[in-house]
């Protein structure tokens, strides 16, 4: 049974600025490798909120009930890329939302091995796009969508959103591939093994493992271990009052500052210094 605890989680989860009522389910311990929490946000405030998200190994399933996001990879979005329910891949660029004060959702994000066990395709065909979830869903998973959009209350929604889950996680016969062995091991590393190691762990060749991984993890496993050394930064640097980038680069895995700078372009569409200037001024979140 959810606690009241799961149910309400602290207020730093929505960004300063946006008045909006958020709720959270949190997977069970035997399952956080598949999906880690569903979550339902409601906008109470009619008003221009702009949020972005950083480059993340997180695959989001956003099924919505109110006035759709506008959200773009990369670039600021614009009316159309409208995005009412719909499945999101993974991508190395930061996300960018804009939405009007009377958006509502329910979000299950699933880890890239939990998706393709959930929707039954390869991660590749996600890669680098939001897809509507009409266009992926087969009958089953529609008739899920429908039930969630039929409840009224969230504690009701996300209860029926994480039984469904847990369900049809528990039920999956798909094997598990080498893909996600190495994707295991760059996580258990924190994106220090190289590439050419996990092909001799595994008996294929760099290159055989990189189009393998790719199709079924949705990046290549070089990219998914700068994602990974990049979040390692982010938790440090968010942790930490005086920021050394240069020694932070090193103790998380980069061969230098500038390596890291690179990504924290990439990534967060932002330099470190600036990220951090907005992060202390509380608007790190948003745009």
């Amino acid at each position: 049974m959810t606690t009241s605890q799961d149910a309400s989680p602290p207020s730093s989860s929505v960004p300063p600025g946006i008045d909006a009522g958020f709720w959270r389910r949190t997977a069970p311990p035997d399952l956080r490798s598949l999906f880690t929490d569903i979550i339902g946000y409601e906008e109470r405030n009619p008003q221009t909120n702009r949020q972005v998200e950083t480059a993340s190994l997180t695959i989001p399933l956003i099924l919505s009930f109110g006035d759709p996001f506008e959200i773009a990879l990369g670039q600021h979005p614009t009316a159309e890329n409208e995005r009412p329910t719909f499945l999101a891949g993974l991508s190395s660029s930061p996300v960018f939302i804009q939405s009007n004060g009377r958006a509502k959702c329910l979000q299950i994000n699933f880890t890239p091995i939990g998706a393709r066990h959930f929707f039954r395709f390869p991660m590749d065909l996600l890669t680098d796009q939001m897809l509507p979830f009409a266009d992926v869903a087969e009958p089953e998973l529609a008739e899920f969508v429908r039930r969630i959009e039929d409840l009224t209350s969230w504690n009701a929604r996300l209860d029926h959103a994480l039984a469904y889950v847990i369900k049809r996680l528990r039920q999956d016969t798909l094997q598990r591939t080498p893909a996600d062995h190495v994707l295991r091991r760059l996580l258990e590393t924190g994106g220090q093994v190289s590439v050419t190691s996990l092909a001799k762990e595994i008996g294929w060749s760099r290159k055989h493992l990189a189009q393998k991984f790719r199709k079924d993890i949705g990046l290549r496993p070089k990219t998914v271990a700068r994602v990974i050394r990049f979040g390692k930064v982010l938790k440090h640097a968010q942790n930490c009052c005086d920021i050394d980038w240069a020694g932070l680069a090193v103790d998380c895995g980069y061969a230098d500052q500038s390596h890291l700078i690179r990504d924290f372009s990439e990534f967060s569409g932002q330099s470190p210094e600036a990220w951090r200037a907005r992060l202390l001024n509380g608007t790190a979140n948003t745009w």
